[in-house]
């Protein structure tokens, strides 16, 4: 299936900056004079079929350097090209700019991709192959041109991005990217933590293609699984974070206190005076606080469970008549009022949830204080079971 690539916006931005650059960047010749006269080197020596490419690639990036317009620049070039192939039928770059120069585009575009099969490394030539492709607003073609681009040139990354990132775009090139960027190549990686992270229009593609395989290590899920909620895509980030965890923590029965993937599993609050932190067998959370010292602990988003439900936890207070000054509140994601407060005692505790809301989902927070005046809160919590009733 073929996606309308944005034409315009891309050929100027990216294409044609590949091709300038292609050009800019001809391939070193023999002759010292072709390297640093080509046009004279081209008078001098006819027969001298490089001195013609390079006075062509030349004469070609300035132009596109000034105008953008990669045709016309091109064509001012041509006699120049038609003579370095004539002279080297091998020679790519004067292929690529007999092809831009052609007005008429079916056969630009023929001619850059029967070009391509005699060198797929040269960078105008493969701008060119890019242009046709893009111009047919064919992105499997485009994907897989821009990563043999990339393989070659990684340092081209920051211009074509967004090509790819355009591709993304379309749901159904996620297999695509899913053959193609493999991690076979370092800009692979780098492509997914450094620059999709943060496009938040591509995060729930590129969610559908992580759960097909690893995209970039475990430091990239949870980046992405926490990118996702900010983008307003909670049923993709949770989907995500089911597979991730296993389906291990998603149930309201044992939370435990992974902190793996937040939102969907612990956050923290880690201050020198206020802070939450597992105990080192994993069975409860210690909470810490100085006086003066007070505020949300530590969250995590679970589904909201049918009403009425109950959950259960102990606590194991230093103090037991600070015991109080922990809570439990449940609210819906984004919203700051809660739909339900509990005070903790120290003991067992059973808080019973009578109603709750139409959220799909709530945000479990405990709440923690030490007054002033007041001893330092230190206190333990069991984790915490949830049951509808």
């Amino acid at each position: 299936m073929k996606h309308k690539l944005n034409i315009p916006r891309l050929v100027v931005a990216s294409a044609a900056a590949l091709l300038v650059g292609g050009a800019a960047t001809a391939q070193m010749v023999s002759e010292l004079a072709t390297r640093t006269a080509p046009q004279v080197a081209a008078e001098t020596f006819p027969a001298n079929g490089a001195a013609y490419e390079v006075a062509a690639g030349n004469g070609f990036a300035k132009s596109v350097g000034e105008t953008r317009q990669v045709q016309p620049a091109a064509a001012q070039v041509r006699s120049l090209a038609l003579e370095a192939y004539r002279r080297d039928p091998g020679s790519a770059r004067a292929l690529a700019l007999l092809a831009l120069a052609e007005s008429d585009n079916a056969r630009r575009n023929a001619l850059a991709l029967a070009a391509s099969r005699t060198n797929r490394r040269d960078l105008t030539l493969q701008g060119a192959v890019l242009e046709a492709h893009i111009a047919t607003g064919d992105f499997d073609e485009v994907v897989e041109t821009l990563d043999q681009i990339l393989r070659v040139h990684p340092t081209y990354r920051t211009e074509f991005f967004p090509i790819l990132g355009e591709a993304l775009r379309d749901e159904s090139a996620v297999p695509v990217f899913a053959r193609l960027l493999d991690g076979s190549s370092p800009w692979h990686v780098y492509f997914f933590t450094n620059y999709v992270l943060g496009q938040p229009e591509l995060l729930a593609n590129v969610a559908l293609l992580r759960e097909g395989r690893d995209l970039a290590g475990p430091e990239f899920d949870r980046q992405l699984v926490d990118r996702l909620v900010q983008a307003g895509e909670g049923e993709a980030a949770a989907r995500l974070y089911l597979q991730l965890s296993g389906g291990k923590r998603s149930a309201g029965n044992g939370l435990g206190w992974a902190a793996e993937f937040p939102p969907f599993d612990w956050q923290f609050t880690d201050e020198s005076d206020f802070r939450a932190q597992v105990s080192r067998d994993g069975a409860r959370l210690e909470l810490f606080a100085r006086p003066g010292k007070g505020g949300d602990i530590a969250q995590r988003v679970l589904p909201l469970p049918s009403a009425p439900f109950t959950l259960k936890l102990a606590q194991f207070a230093e103090n037991a008549d600070q015991a109080e000054n922990v809570r439990v509140e449940l609210r819906c994601p984004g919203e700051q009022q809660p739909f339900f407060v509990k005070q903790l005692a120290n003991g067992e505790n059973t808080l019973s949830v009578a109603s709750a809301p139409a959220c799909q989902q709530m945000l479990l927070v405990i709440n923690a204080r030490a007054f002033t005046g007041r001893p330092t809160l230190r206190t333990e919590l069991s984790a915490i079971t949830i049951a509808s009733r």
